[in-house]
């Protein structure tokens, strides 16, 4: 069983570019690729494909 990793909730205008967060609605990591744009990197996405975030949408980042 492994534990849950700690996150920091932020907004995803908060995310740098070229940063992993995680998304809590598909409940999978991606990579923040413009102001508007990231893709995902676990699960199903192979970090190809854009998907659209808005600016105040909740997303966390894991803590070292």
């Amino acid at each position: 069983m492994s534990a849950r990793p700690n996150r920091h909730r932020v907004k995803f205008n908060e995310v740098a570019l070229g940063q992993r967060f995680y998304d809590p609605i598909s409940d999978e990591y991606f990579v923040k690729l413009s102001e508007s744009m990231a893709a995902m990197v676990t699960g199903i996405g192979d970090g190809t494909v854009p998907d659209e975030f808005e600016g105040n949408d909740v997303v966390g980042i894991d803590l070292n």
